[in-house]
């Protein structure tokens, strides 16, 4: 009896070890748990090479999941999306999911045979935000990315879009909204107003001339998360008052007006939105007149969906100049948070 429990307690001590060394998070992580995963996802040793031909063989395609434990918007994927019969039907029979921890320390091996952690390899892939989903082709090259949440109806789209492998260069947003326009009844044509919005079709000299950083808002018409960001998340006073620290722009990703881009270029907001391959509204792009950041000075973009704290977070983030020493999104994010719980602030990551 002494010798079994001498070998559970081993085996205990083996699994703590094993679980702290594959993805644990740093000390002061927010919001640190883990989520259960489908049973549909793949088992993988993480050797792309062999889930690569494994996919090809079963005729099905790869899809690299990155996450990180605690993430409220990770946790909305499984809960949402990956428990609808459409999608995981979709899932389960077209596409194999590899799951891969943003801060993991797991090894990935890559198709160049190099071995890397997780987090180098997240690193590499230029994760920013969780959950970061990149569907690759049959030879293992990044055939579509999902930067963030997307809604069931949006995510489903978005397999649709992949499977489809049209030959007609057709975006995503274009095939997106043709799928909206068979189920809306009375669609708006405008976007949200504000009075902080600047007027200009001139990017390029709202850029040079302001003395802010230049906040632009890509958006659309008929779009529940525009309708959010404008009609809970903007119109909250802290918000509010990060706001004025920038200079506001829109872009309505389907429009044909012209404007001038902020590297000079005369061209429809529509044809602006596809050279940044504009996926998801509201992205958020920020732009600056400092020379550091070349000719089209683009400081950051967000292009997934994000609730108030991750809103007032990513403001801050420019605001306060934090991009230019942390160049990891994510840290800026877990510091901000800590701070808020040392000065006894109630942290709310889904609020």
């Amino acid at each position: 009896m002494k010798k079994l429990i001498f070998i559970y307690l081993m085996l205990m001590i083996a699994a703590n070890v094993f679980s702290a060394s594959e993805g644990a998070l740093d000390q002061g992580m927010i919001n640190p748990g883990y989520y259960e995963k489908p049973d549909w996802f793949k088992d993988s040793f993480l050797e792309l090479t062999a889930d690569l031909d494994d996919a090809n063989e079963q005729g099905r395609q790869l899809i690299l999941y990155f996450h990180q434990d605690g993430c409220p918007y990770c946790k909305k994927l499984l809960d949402d999306n990956f428990t609808r019969k459409d999608i995981v039907s979709k899932m389960s029979q077209k596409f194999d999911l590899l799951e891969i921890n943003m801060w993991g320390d797991k090894t990935v091996t890559l198709l160049s045979g190099k071995e890397v952690s997780e987090k180098e390899f997240a690193r590499q892939m230029r994760i920013i935000f969780t959950p970061t989903l990149i569907i690759l082709d049959e030879k293992g090259k990044e055939q579509f990315r999902m930067n963030g949440y997307y809604a069931p109806d949006k995510f489903s789209a978005a397999l649709d879009y992949v499977l489809l492998k049209t030959e007609e260069k057709v975006s995503f947003n274009d095939f997106y909204r043709q799928q909206q326009k068979q189920t809306q009844i009375q669609p708006k044509s405008k976007l949200h107003t504000e009075a902080f919005i600047n007027q200009t079709n001139d990017l390029s000299s709202l850029i040079k001339e302001s003395k802010k950083p230049v906040m632009i808002l890509f958006e659309q018409a008929d779009c529940s998360e525009c309708d959010e960001l404008h009609g809970d998340i903007f119109r909250r006073l802290p918000v509010y008052k990060q706001l004025q620290q920038f200079s506001v722009a829109q872009i309505n990703i389907n429009s044909n007006t012209k404007i001038i881009t902020p590297d000079g270029q005369t061209m429809t907001q529509k044809q602006f939105a596809d050279s940044l391959n504009i996926q998801y509204t509201p992205s958020i792009f920020f732009y600056g007149n400092d020379a550091k950041y070349s000719k089209k000075r683009l400081m950051f973009r967000s292009e997934g969906y994000l609730k108030g704290f991750h809103i007032q977070a990513l403001l801050d983030y420019i605001s306060s100049g934090a991009y230019l020493y942390e160049t990891e999104f994510q840290r800026f994010v877990q510091r901000r948070a800590d701070k808020m719980r040392e000065e006894g602030i109630t942290v709310e990551l889904w609020d």
